[in-house]
């Protein structure tokens, strides 16, 4: 085996090392933000549902808007 093809044989195997590593830091750190977030979901209540409003949309905007200044005579 010549001195260049064992250097890129090398060089190949500890590239895929290196990936592989990383790949299983990643597996696992997916995994804690998984079991994390159903912690999180289990703690939190659950949301109240929201009122429907959608026959009041025009009024509720009008409501809500800032007063119109004084109309000029």
């Amino acid at each position: 085996m010549s001195t260049s093809l064992a250097a890129a044989v090398l060089a190949l195997v500890g590239v895929a090392a290196v990936v592989g590593v990383a790949f299983a830091f990643y597996l696992v750190g997916r995994a804690e933000d998984r079991d994390r977030a159903a912690e999180a979901a289990a703690r939190e209540p659950p949301p109240a549902p929201e009122p429907d409003h959608s026959h009041e949309n025009g009024r509720i905007a009008r409501d809500r808007r800032r007063p119109l200044p004084p109309r000029r005579p």
